[in-house]
């Protein structure tokens, strides 16, 4: 009898220990849970107060800009818009908006910092600032003082309580915000309806609007082809009849295109087919690669007359890498003895058998035409003229170069030795504007340029 109450009172001592030991976990557990809410929501209000600051710094900034005529101080306020738009874009990935859309605020914390940057490097170039370029400068002003108004109104409601920005992941309901008239959800899609009006920026940039709605030049006439068509396409360029399988389509991208694929022996083939047109987007081969055998000139060799034979002429390689026993050799289009950059196709040689195990078309898909090259205003010597002393020339060509708003320029390409390493120097054809300077790295694994 004694024996059974002791064990009765081992079990419930038990039992209390436990309950306390839960009380006391769970106590904890919903500290350092509160403790880790306090602490994201410091982390929101830093970020949003920053980002505040920011866009404030903006607006008069833009300001300045329209009353500069010094292309000195249009650069240096050109340097700090940029600076202070890039820091407000990344105070806002840093707050909690997965329910909302801020795609237009991106953008113009994008745009405005890259467009003056390039209003400012015109007038370094000598160009006069157009009343266009004004009146755009005044809209954007416009707008960051708009932006600005509005994020402060917001800051004010967060520090009197009226708003959490961590409630962005849910949709207020009888709070002081409801009182208020609204959560900071509610407010942040009115500071993206804010930009509704906002104008289309074509400039000189890369985030100038031509970039984004552009088509694609090989297919801005082409017509649409059905998946029975595409897979005729990929069975041609495959030189199969059987066995591809229809993967999938995708529509919402630059390219639309139908994928098919392959299964073989030691891996899987895969080739995409662009909607319109019908042209070889991809194709990759995953086959295990066996022990280098072939070098890279031959594989370049191997690839050039793959290009021939798949209709891609008047190509001529530039770079390479090696990795994995496999070379991607870049080749260029060349158009009367001029190299269109732009015009890229990526070709992938299997260093033990010679075997093109890739293909990679879209640069020469979005940009490939036949261009109305106009004969450069400036001779060689000319343009050699302009290119530092200290870059020892060992050749020169002619060439196209994409800049980051897609527009290409015709350039003298002066390829030469400097302090040990290889540049290559890019003179305005026509203005004798240095446009670029590209080192080249070279090494076993391959030739790329920065």
């Amino acid at each position: 009898m004694e024996r059974t109450r002791n064990i009765h009172v081992w079990a419930y001592s038990v039992l209390i220990a436990g309950l306390i030991a839960a009380l006391i976990w769970g106590f904890t557990a919903s500290k350092n849970v509160s403790a880790l809410e306090i602490s994201n929501e410091n982390q929101y209000n830093r970020a949003f107060h920053e980002l505040v600051g920011y866009v404030e710094e903006i607006d008069t900034l833009l300001s300045k800009a329209q009353l500069t005529n010094s292309p000195a101080h249009l650069a240096k306020i050109s340097s700090d818009i940029f600076r202070q738009s890039a820091s407000a874009k990344s105070c806002l990935g840093q707050l909690p908006t997965n329910e909302v859309q801020l795609d237009n605020t991106s953008k113009f914390l994008s745009q405005v910092g890259d467009y003056t940057y390039v209003l400012s490097q015109s007038m370094i170039n000598g160009e006069e600032i157009s009343q266009e370029a004004y009146d755009n400068l005044a809209s954007l002003n416009e707008y960051a003082a708009k932006l600005s108004e509005t994020l402060t109104e917001m800051e004010n409601r967060v520090y009197s309580g009226e708003l959490r920005i961590s409630d962005t992941g849910r949709r207020s309901k009888g709070t002081v915000a409801d009182a208020a008239g609204g959560g900071i959800l509610e407010d942040l899609e009115n500071v993206e309806k804010s930009f509704e009006g906002y104008p289309s920026l074509i400039y000189d940039g890369p985030f100038s609007e031509h970039i984004e709605n552009r088509t694609p030049a090989m297919l801005e006439n082409a017509s649409d082809i059905s998946s029975g068509e595409a897979l005729t396409k990929a069975e041609e360029f495959l030189n199969t009849r059987d066995e591809l399988i229809l993967e999938g389509m995708s529509e919402n991208t630059a390219i639309p295109t139908y994928t098919f694929v392959k299964n073989t022996d030691d891996g899987e083939i895969t080739v995409s087919v662009t909607k319109k047109g019908g042209y070889i987007l991809s194709y990759l081969n995953s086959r295990m690669v066996g022990e280098e055998k072939l070098n890279v000139e031959e594989a370049t060799e191997k690839a050039s007359d793959f290009l021939q034979e798949k209709g891609f002429y008047s190509m001529q390689n530039s770079y390479y890498e090696k990795s994995g026993s496999i070379a991607t050799i870049n080749f260029a289009y060349v158009q009367d003895n001029v190299t269109c950059y732009s015009d890229l196709v990526k070709v992938r040689v299997a260093l033990d058998t010679g075997e093109v195990v890739g293909l990679e078309s879209k640069g020469y898909i979005m940009n490939h035409s036949e261009r109305e090259l106009m004969p450069p205003a400036l001779t060689m010597e000319d343009a050699q003229a302009r290119v530092s002393t200290g870059l020892e020339v060992s050749g020169t060509k002619l060439a196209l170069i994409p800049k980051d708003s897609m527009r290409e320029v015709l350039c003298y390409e002066f390829k030469g030795a400097f302090s040990g390493k290889n540049f290559l120097v890019y003179v305005n054809a026509e203005t004798g504007r240095e446009e670029e300077i590209f080192l080249l790295l070279e090494s076993e694994e391959g030739i790329l340029t920065v």
